[in-house]
């Protein structure tokens, strides 16, 4: 599985493209959607994964579904900030989307040629989660490079985004994390370096 990022939008989160031969799955496609058009091509969008309902994981997720008409999969308690676009805001900017999704369950998740884990990590948002690949985990704005997503917007929790942390130190391998905005990083150097993860 090939995997690139795209920094897109107002607030530079990543949108990340995977690519198993002619079939692509998108994780937060922010942005304007021409671009991701472009990008995509000639592929095959077989479906997009959403880590949380803020605006800037969302936007251009409607445009693609009418283009594409893949599922498009979201944690339904995020429901509530994906369509709302004042819910949903972050520094008075605003976007909702319309289209259909597919509530999200925890375990194993098959799209086409993509198999990953759901796992459930409420605390950023009410409806967060991440997705674990063979070697890489999306963890959304759940956890990033030395620091974690910040709690003060609607719906979040410090209290359970510490809970959910718990989830990294259960891990058995090393993973590359891919998170919603700046650079990757690796689980066991997170473990390792980050104050939120220590025990």
């Amino acid at each position: 599985m090939e995997v690139n990022t795209y920094v897109t939008g107002p607030v530079q989160t990543n949108t990340y493209l995977l690519s198993e031969g002619s079939d692509v799955l998108l994780i937060d496609p922010d942005g304007k959607t021409e671009k991701l058009f472009g990008i995509i091509g000639e592929r095959k969008l077989v479906g997009i994964l959403l880590t949380h309902g803020h605006f800037d994981h969302i936007k251009a997720v409607d445009g693609l579904y009418e283009c594409f008409h893949c599922p498009v999969y979201l944690h339904e308690d995020d429901e509530f900030l994906a369509r709302d676009k004042e819910a949903g805001s972050v520094f008075g900017i605003t976007s909702y989307i319309s289209c259909p999704t597919i509530a999200l369950k925890e375990g194993r998740l098959d799209i086409g040629p993509f198999h990953c884990e759901v796992i459930f990590t409420p605390g950023h948002t009410p409806g967060s989660v991440i997705y674990v690949f063979d070697e890489c985990i999306f963890s959304g704005d759940t956890l990033f490079k030395g620091s974690i997503g910040r709690t003060d917007l609607e719906g979040g929790s410090y209290r359970l985004l510490k809970q959910s942390l718990n989830v990294f130190h259960s891990f058995s391998k090393d993973y590359i994390i891919y998170p919603g905005h700046e650079m990757a990083t690796t689980l066991y150097q997170e473990l390792s370096e980050n104050y939120y993860l220590q025990k």
